[in-house]
């Protein structure tokens, strides 16, 4: 049985509700407080003023009230960038994005470099934590999270697999180890994919409710998905969404569906096949007889892919994003043809081009380690109070 909270217990768990409120948005008044918590007016009454006087929540006078208007006058309550800052670090192969929040969300910063072909682990810590310390080191709060998305399989939030070749050096869990000890604070790791597909609902280019199943083709191909029950599938193990595991025959020979549907792939490809690319929009941009071939290998790999999402998760949206986006809306008229025959109901496809997918990963990755972050800070202050602001 359950013992019954004492007053301080029951006031840390106010305060860490109260706050946690505060978060969700950017400004709120004492009201949408009550409405929103539960709590008393005497109660947010009490711990606002005193969160107010620890410097954790900022009051700003509202518009000036009508003459005729009684009682206190309204405020607009938020949290400053002091309580923290989170930051989502975007690892690229061609292009790295860092996007910086404050824990209630509010864009602090972005900037994005081009990423450089690491030598070494050492180089390749080196290098993050220095993009990390200068997009952070001028702002007021502590650096409380930073969560990395990449281009490669990765595993209880600190593993990194099957890396694109020269970012072979920080495979294994001593990346995140190594970059949490230099930047004093949490690192995760996640697959550029499921934080491509967040930032893309955070930006209000998809809608979350849909469940959609997103293909990021870039120099490798990943895959994320949202479940129905609002998760992000990220897989028990690194086979999740690695297709270089399944074959496929096309006019081309035997090959893998992963490496016909990733630029690396395809340019390894057409080496084989005595051609190679000089440009990767040589596959959208002309119609040689050496293009057409990979091209249509390419299709057929697409569509192959198409078939076994449709069939195992059944998904009413599939988004397509990345460095080969292009390619995909040149291709998508014949695959939708294909697909009208083959399935009762076709998910709906949609291609989302970016000159670059590093700034939603970015963002994505950022809006991940703010809610980790968030959820850090109100267990703290559930068993500490006031001291956990401090």
């Amino acid at each position: 049985m359950s013992q019954p909270l004492s007053h301080p217990d029951l006031r840390r768990r106010n305060l860490s509700l109260l706050l946690g409120t505060l978060l969700r948005h950017e400004g709120a008044t004492r009201k949408e407080i009550e409405l929103e918590s539960g709590l008393s007016k005497a109660t947010v009454s009490r711990l606002t003023d005193e969160l107010v006087q620890a410097c954790a929540v900022v009051s700003e006078p509202a518009a000036p009230a009508a003459p005729s208007t009684r009682g206190r006058r309204a405020e607009t309550l938020s949290t400053p960038a002091a309580l923290g800052v989170v930051a989502g670090l975007s690892l690229g192969t061609r292009t790295t994005s860092i996007f910086v929040t404050d824990l209630a969300g509010r864009e602090l910063g972005w900037q994005q470099v081009r990423t450089p072909e690491w030598a070494s682990f050492e180089e390749a810590v080196d290098w993050s934590v220095d993009v990390t310390t200068r997009a952070t080191e001028d702002l007021a709060g502590p650096l409380r999270r930073v969560v990395v998305a990449l281009p490669a399989r990765a595993s209880d939030g600190s593993v990194i697999s099957q890396a694109p070749l020269f970012m072979t050096a920080i495979e294994g869990g001593d990346f995140a180890r190594v970059l949490a000890e230099r930047l004093a604070c949490p690192i995760g790791i996640e697959l550029d994919a499921a934080m491509v597909l967040v930032g893309l609902e955070n930006l209000g280019f998809i809608d979350r409710t849909t469940s959609p199943v997103l293909l990021n083709l870039g120099s490798v191909l990943t895959m994320s998905l949202r479940r129905r029950d609002g998760t992000i599938a990220g897989g028990r193990t690194a086979s999740f969404g690695d297709f270089d595991l399944i074959p496929i025959d096309t006019g081309i020979g035997s090959s893998r569906l992963g490496t016909l549907l990733g630029a690396r792939g395809l340019f390894e490809v057409s080496q084989r096949l005595g051609h190679p690319l000089d440009a990767m929009d040589e596959l959208w941009d002309t119609d040689t007889a050496e293009v057409e071939r990979l091209r249509d290998a390419f299709l057929a790999a697409l569509t192959q892919v198409i078939r076994m999402i449709a069939v195992m998760t059944d998904p009413r949206l599939i988004i397509f994003t990345g460095r080969l986006s292009p390619l995909v809306r040149r291709c998508l008229p014949a695959v939708e043809a294909s697909l009208v025959g083959e399935l009762v109901e076709p998910p709906e496809l949609r291609v989302i081009g970016h000159a670059s997918n590093d700034f939603p990963a970015a963002v994505g990755a950022a809006q991940e380690a703010r809610g980790e972050a968030v959820v850090e800070l109100l267990d703290r202050v559930s068993s500490m109070g006031l001291d956990a602001l401090r």
